[in-house]
Formats: C-alpha cells, sequence, structure tokens
C-alpha cells in the first residue's frame, strides 16, 4: 500500500473532524483484524521448473508472503539446477506447501505412489515447507460418456489410498490436505462430502480451491463452513467462466464469495498449518491479456481493498 496516500489520525481529525473519523473506524478496525499473511502459489507463471524463478522474482517485488509449487519442481530443482533451497533464497519468498498428485483408482500403484510422496515431502520440509496440499490424479475423460467416472465404482480404493498416503506424509512431520479439483476423482459436492465423511481426518485434512470448487459445480462457501474444523490450507481463487485462465480471473473479478470465505477463514488464522494462497491458472494456449506480474498484482490489490498487508 503506498504510504504517501496515508493520513495520520491526527491530520484526519483536523480535515474531517471527529465524525468522519467515527464513520471511518469500522474501516480501519476491519484492517486491525485482518491478519492472514497471503502467499501465492506458481502456476499462473507455468507449471514447470523453468516457471519457478520468474514466479518467485515478481511474488518478490509485488509483497506476497510465501509460496507453493509442485512436489516435481521442488525435486527438478533439488537435483538438477543447483538447489531449490537457493533458489527461494536468492528471491527470500518462503515455502509454505507442495502440491502433489498421487493415483486413487489404481491399488497396483500405491506403494510407488506412497514412495513418490515421500520423497516430494521429504524435500519440502527441509526447504521449510509445512503442507503437501494433496490431490488426486486426474481421470481421463472424465466427463465423456464412454469413459464417464462414477466414483462408486472406486469408492474403497479412493479412501483407503488417501488415508495411507496421509499418514505417509505425517510419518515426513507435514499436514496432508485434501484439494479437490476439476477432472480429478473428487471434483463434485458429492464427491467432496463423500471423501471428507469418509476419510481418516486424524490423518487426512482439508485443502479447498475455492474456485475449483465454484467450477464444479459446488458451493465453496457451504463447504468451507461445513469442515472449517478440517481446513488447514486454501487456494484462494476466483471464476468468472471466461476465456482465459481457463475460466478462472484475477481475485474480485469472479462469483466466488471471497469476502465471506475469507471472513470465515480469519477464525482460524491461528490454527492453520498453511496459509492462504492466491492462485490463478496458467493457460498455455490461450494467452491472456495481463501478464503474470499484473494479474497477481491486481489480486494483491484487490486483498488489500479488504485489509490484508503485503
Amino acid at each position: 500500500m503506498n504510504r504517501d496516500h496515508q493520513y495520520s489520525r491526527r491530520d484526519f481529525i483536523k480535515t474531517a473532524g471527529l465524525g468522519g473519523l467515527a464513520a471511518l473506524s469500522p474501516t480501519l478496525a476491519l484492517a486491525k483484524e485482518k491478519k492472514f499473511k497471503i502467499g501465492s502459489t506458481f502456476i499462473l507463471w507455468g507449471y514447470g521448473a523453468d516457471n519457478l524463478e520468474p514466479a518467485l522474482q515478481d511474488m518478490a517485488e509485488i509483497g506476497y508472503h510465501s509460496f507453493e509449487t509442485f512436489g516435481f519442481v521442488i525435486q527438478d530443482w533439488e537435483e538438477k539446477r543447483g538447489g531449490f533451497s537457493e533458489i527461494v533464497a536468492k528471491y527470500k519468498v518462503p515455502i509454505t506447501s507442495a502440491f502433489c498428485l498421487c493415483d486413487v483408482l489404481d491399488p497396483s500403484k500405491r506403494k510407488d505412489e506412497i514412495k513418490k510422496l515421500q520423497h516430494w515431502a521429504k524435500l519440502t520440509r527441509d526447504s521449510g515447507g509445512k503442507v503437501i496440499e494433496y490431490c488426486p490424479s486426474p481421470v481421463n475423460n472424465r466427463w465423456r460418456a464412454e469413459t464417464k467416472y462414477d466414483y462408486k465404482e472406486h469408492k474403497k480404493n479412493i479412501i483407503d489410498s488417501m488415508n495411507d498416503y496421509a499418514m505417509a506424509v505425517n510419518d515426513i512431520g507435514l499436514v496432508c490436505a485434501l484439494h479437490p479439483h476439476t477432472g480429478t476423482p473428487i471434483e463434485t459436492s458429492e464427491e467432496v462430502y463423500f471423501a471428507m465423511e469418509n476419510l481418516d481426518t486424524r490423518h487426512m485434512k482439508f485443502g479447498p480451491d475455492v474456485g475449483q470448487l465454484e467450477k464444479g459445480g459446488a458451493d465453496p462457501v457451504k463447504i468451507c463452513k461445513d469442515f472449517m474444523e478440517l481446513i488447514e490450507h486454501v487456494h484462494l481463487k476466483d471464476y468468472s467462466g471466461g476465456e482465459y485462465y481457463h475460466g478462472y480471473s484475477p481475485l474480485g473479478e469472479g462469483t466466488v464469495n471471497l469476502k465471506k470465505i475469507l471472513k470465515m477463514l480469519e477464525k482460524k488464522k491461528d490454527n492453520m498449518a498453511g496459509e492462504i494462497m492466491f492462485e490463478l491458472d496458467y493457460n498455455g494456449e490461450k494467452a491472456p491479456p495481463r501478464e503474470p506480474g499484473k494479474a497477481a498484482k491486481d489480486s494483491k490489490d484487490y486483498l488489500e481493498t479488504l485489509g490484508y498487508k503485503f
């Protein structure tokens, strides 16, 4: 926020009088109450290891407090690019979480998936991260009639595998939070409730993406309210249904009730392992009218109107 445009209390009393101060005081109180430090995921800049440094550079300049990337990106930087912690230290934006995908439909893959997930979890932990934002691997063409997916046909393996994945992450010392996502086995409202009501939530917590929920036809406000006690991490995303960003939009430009969701989440600010992460999807097939840094800054500017500080 530009300090050149901030009045001191004394200056404001001189120019507006006590009545004006009384009118402004709810806004000042709201700004004081907001304590969440908002981070950012990196996919607005792209999905590969090459996209990490440009993302961190913009995040540092804009003022996001932390970031999330993929487990395989951490591995790539650690094994092939001179070290993940080194690139993080260069831009001084700490990592909070890693997004990791594993299969939940094929039991024969589970052993190898656990091994992969634990490797990513160790790299995340050793880099200072606290949360694995866990997502089931996508279902190919799940909405085509000939390949339409029904979670009821796979429900035992879905629950058993995710319980095993969560415990494997916990064994590394991190929190595991389920991330429902369009195109995956956990997308619709029915699938979200099925998962969260049947998982062993001593181990698998909740990491909703409010934009993904809205795009999937669910009510993100209701879902966040119903599972608030299990939320440990959040992707803060807006959804407009437009032609860019896979239908998502910079914050404040879509239909997600972000204000209500943030108000609810503020009650959890002292009890979440993770953070609130701004996110906007990258779509390499259709270049948006705004550069990634501009879209990220516009979202930060919106959050500042709600009292968040950067």
